[in-house]
């Protein structure tokens, strides 16, 4: 089970590469009491990054799919703590439109403005359940001050604070190879850019801005961004009327997604699929 996951993983994904040697001799020294826990933690161990791994303290993965594994992620492991980053739903949608052809989506505002609301909501239902595995960090506080936020986010995770750790983008120079991964994360080999918040300013038109304040209705403002128009009651009721249905077909993608990512079958069924494209 071990080799053939291995062996699908190498072929399946880049970045990042594996070191598969020192993988395969790892995985059978623990070959006795090899859980699949366990084995996740080797193949994360052994991934290529652009950083030294001299002393490992944690493991960290980012992927917001995630979102909807939370129990089952808390079962495989019982001390997992999960970082939720929220950034303001205009900035995002102007992101997603951005690379919406890397990401395979279509950058549709009002999709994207569904997934914001769905994705959000789910993570703040997991929060109420599970109140000290998470810490929520805001974007625009992580740019503004990147150090406080930093240094609360180390407490959070039980490791201790260096100022190196701003410098994460003189790493990531080796770690970018493929040029699609390069293109979409291209910021992260720069420093924190101010400019990135409140991009939906000069990036979204005025129109749809108002549309999707109207659409979010007040959760935007529970999470920390208050509306920015007043709009009133009869052209709240058209918006919401006309352009609802595509927040509700928005969200229906990503629920058949989560129903597709739960099945073992129907994963298998694309996994190999993938494999062979490749």
């Amino acid at each position: 089970m071990a080799t053939r996951a291995i062996r699908d993983l190498e072929s399946g994904f880049e970045p990042p590469n594996l070191h598969l040697d020192l993988l395969q001799e790892q995985i059978e020294r623990y070959a006795p009491e090899l859980s699949f826990e366990r084995l996740c933690k080797l193949i994360y161990l052994n991934t290529h990054t652009g950083f030294p791994k001299n002393k490992i303290l944690s493991i960290g993965d980012k992927n917001p799919r995630y979102t909807f594994f939370i129990p089952q992620l808390l079962k495989l492991f019982p001390k997992a703590k999960f970082i939720h980053l929220v950034r303001d739903y205009r900035d995002n949608i102007v992101s997603i439109k951005r690379a919406g052809k890397l990401i395979k989506e279509s950058g549709n505002i009002y999709y994207s403005m569904g997934r914001w609301s769905l994705y959000n909501r789910f993570v703040i239902k997991k929060q109420k359940q599970y109140p000290d595995r998470f810490y929520r960090v805001h974007f625009e506080e992580l740019v503004r001050d990147p150090e406080s936020v930093m240094k609360n986010l180390c407490a959070f995770l039980d490791l201790e604070y260096h100022s190196e750790i701003l410098n994460y983008h003189k790493g990531m120079g080796s770690y970018f190879r493929e040029e699609g991964f390069n293109t979409l994360h291209k910021s992260l080999q720069a420093p924190f850019d101010l400019s990135k918040i409140g991009e939906w300013e000069h990036d979204l038109p005025l129109r749809k801005a108002i549309r999707c304040e109207v659409l979010g209705g007040d959760f935007p403002e529970k999470i920390g961004y208050p509306p920015k128009f007043s709009v009133n009651l009869f052209k709240r009721a058209i918006i919401k009327l006309i352009f609802y249905p595509l927040i509700l077909l928005g969200q229906f993608r990503f629920y058949l997604k989560i129903l597709f990512y739960r099945s073992r079958r129907s994963m298998r069924l694309a996994y190999a699929i993938l494999i062979k494209m490749k």
